[in-house]
């Protein structure tokens, strides 16, 4: 994986190719940013949605202060993904393994996406490889980031209301069953 240490170099980067910036926060002796490069980072699936979808940048918290402040950064690790500008839309803090950290990118990707309207994008990332994470906690927010990304593309209520009324079926005691709760 190729990351850029610069945040202006990144933006450039981010500019240029449409992907906005995955910033990873580290520092020396981090245990969960040592066990992402051992367990997480060599997957393959992995290093190939990260290199697709993002514009990768790596910054150490306690170096590069002033960006640690402007996003209030105080773990790591900790992921914010950005746009060219340096926006955030999106972070998270902590190690996740492989398959989790898969459905997060499409997390904050969705997150990046959805308000420039890249609703084809969002939807085809959001379904890559769907069905192989069935067993995830993350999988409920993932399929609400596509009906919602789905919805907005379409304005199809009724689709959007099965949508969320099988997440509820499915993952009745997760988040998204009860933040997206229709009755009939």
């Amino acid at each position: 994986m190729n990351w850029f240490t610069d945040i202006e170099q990144a933006k450039e980067e981010s500019k240029k190719s449409r992907k906005p910036i995955l910033l990873q926060f580290e520092m020396e002796n981090c245990g969960g940013c040592k066990k992402l490069y051992e367990v997480t980072y060599p997957n393959e699936k992995v290093q190939e949605e990260m290199n697709e979808w993002f514009v990768l940048l790596k910054l150490d918290l306690k170096k590069d202060r002033e960006i640690r402040r402007e996003l209030s950064g105080y773990w790591t690790p900790s992921f914010y993904f950005l746009d060219h500008n340096g926006k955030s839309y999106y972070n998270f803090n902590g190690y996740l393994p492989p398959e989790e950290f898969r459905l997060m990118l499409r997390i904050a990707y969705s997150e990046s996406m959805i308000p420039k309207g890249k609703y084809d994008e969002v939807i085809d990332v959001t379904g890559k490889e769907i069905d192989s994470f069935k067993d995830s906690a993350l999988l409920p927010k993932v399929l609400v980031q596509r009906g919602i990304a789905e919805y907005i593309k379409t304005k199809d209520n009724p689709a959007f209301r099965k949508t969320m009324k099988e997440i509820q079926n499915k993952y009745p005691h997760s988040l998204e069953a009860k933040m997206y709760f229709w009755e009939d």
